[in-house]
């Protein structure tokens, strides 16, 4: 899981990475058309003042009244006016165009911003003529380390005009990206430093499980030892005459045999678990006649419960000579788990049916039994450890039988599934690849 999780958290960050480049992308992209909008703005609005404070001045000195203000005019009128200033004489004051210019951009928070007035003459394929001065920009004119405005004509026949060079415009524009760079690089460093933290929690969790594991696993296997020491005198007695003519003893040594025996087998149960989670088993494959298989199973079972209170019939449904290939030993114990819980979870008479099937490239072996069932809300967890379903109160168990045997079946390749209807049957399907390079023991 581990692994799993640092082939995440590496793609989150790397989505994280591009994400933050396309966003702050997106925006330095927007500011730098702004930027060239307001500066381009600035420099017309400049140039139309320059112009119209020129032409008050030889009003002024002609004792001609003009009547309105020196504001914003359209285009046509500043050709007019510059043809006007042309005429008589009067040239362009670049000092009072630089502070003009260098005003508004104070106005609009850009006063730190270098530049410099150039003319341009016969070139009219810059003049972008149009009614009013504020133009779209078209990209061209902005680079990494300048920023060239529109060129603004300022004579009738459109051959001579103005143009402003802003050096390093780029320093406007980061000082306005400066707190999202920084918030976007602490969202950076903050998502690496929980994917941290929690690679670190997963690194606990898994040292803890896996103590607990070998906990669990040390403690049964040490607790065989025990009882296989209890079993051998258990049957010491049982073999002893004088014991076994006391029918009451007799009896008492039959059950303490049948709880030891039950006992170990929960045992087993439980370190097969274990080997199981920690990938320790080995299969020894070997060639399986399923008919004398599934009989030799029935014949047990209908032989241990013969003489007791719940009635158990087994029907075997299987080609005569059909094989597979599996371990003998764990396909044995596979079967006698769900048996044991057809039987377990069942009423006063258990009807089973092992049938089996060729269904695509897997061989079927069908487990159908006449028991309480279980909910369809719970099928999803009933091979988890530890999990029963809800219509199993009152009756003894451990929630390990089905989590083993699908544990097994994923060694085995195959698959299992599982339906029900409370009340009337339970039917678990076990699915063995058909065809497979297994190494075969005769």
């Amino acid at each position: 899981m581990n692994r799993y999780f640092k082939i995440v958290a590496v793609i989150a960050v790397l989505a994280l990475l591009p994400l933050q480049y396309f966003l702050l992308s997106n925006v330095y992209k927007s500011l730098e058309k702004n930027l060239y909008t307001t500066i381009d703005e600035c420099f017309q609005s400049a140039v139309e003042e320059e112009a119209m404070i020129r032409f008050h001045n030889i009003a002024a000195s002609r004792n001609v009244t003009l009547g309105g203000s020196s504001s914003r005019i359209n285009q046509d009128v500043l050709l007019s006016v510059s043809s006007i200033l042309q005429l008589s004489g009067s040239s362009i004051d670049m000092d009072t165009l630089s502070s003009i210019f260098s005003g508004n951009l104070k106005e609009k928070e850009l006063g730190s911003l270098n530049f410099k007035i150039e003319e341009r003459e016969n070139d009219t394929t810059l003049y972008k003529v149009a009614d009013d001065f504020i133009k779209e920009p078209t990209g061209e004119q902005l680079s990494f380390s300048s920023l060239e405005t529109h060129v603004v004509p300022v004579t009738q026949d459109l051959t001579k005009g103005l143009v402003a060079v802003v050096n390093n415009p780029y320093v406007a524009i980061f000082s306005k990206m400066k707190l999202m760079m920084i918030f976007s690089f602490i969202i950076v460093l903050f998502v690496i430093w929980c994917l941290y933290r929690f690679a670190r929690l997963l690194s606990k969790a898994n040292f803890i499980n896996n103590l607990r594991k070998d906990h669990t696993y040390a403690m049964i296997h040490d607790m065989k030892t025990p009882l296989s020491s209890i079993m051998i005198i258990a049957e010491d007695f049982k073999e002893n005459e004088k014991i076994a003519e006391d029918a009451e003893t007799a009896q008492q040594l039959k059950i303490l045999d049948e709880e030891c025996r039950h006992l170990n087998t929960i045992c087993e149960k439980v370190i097969n678990v274990a080997k199981v989670e920690n990938k320790k088993l080995k299969f020894v494959y070997e060639k399986i006649v399923l008919d004398a298989f599934l009989s030799g199973i029935k014949s047990k079972y209908e032989s241990l419960y013969s003489s007791a209170a719940k009635k158990v019939n087994i029907k075997v449904e299987c080609k005569e000579g059909e094989w597979m290939i599996a371990d003998r030993l764990y396909l044995t114990e596979i079967m006698d788990n769900l048996i044991d819980n057809s039987i377990k979870y069942s009423g006063s008479s258990v009807d089973i049916k092992l049938s089996v099937s060729d269904i695509r490239h897997f061989k079927e072996i069908r487990v159908l039994d006449n028991g309480k069932g279980f909910y369809k809300s719970e099928k999803k967890r009933l091979f988890k450890k530890f999990e029963r379903g809800e219509n199993t109160v009152g009756i003894s168990g451990h929630g390990i039988g089905l989590h083993y045997v699908y544990q097994l079946m994923k060694f085995f390749d195959g698959y299992v599934k599982i339906e029900s209807k409370v009340g009337e049957f339970t039917e678990v399907v076990l699915g063995f690849p058909s065809v497979e390079n297994y190494e075969i023991v005769e």
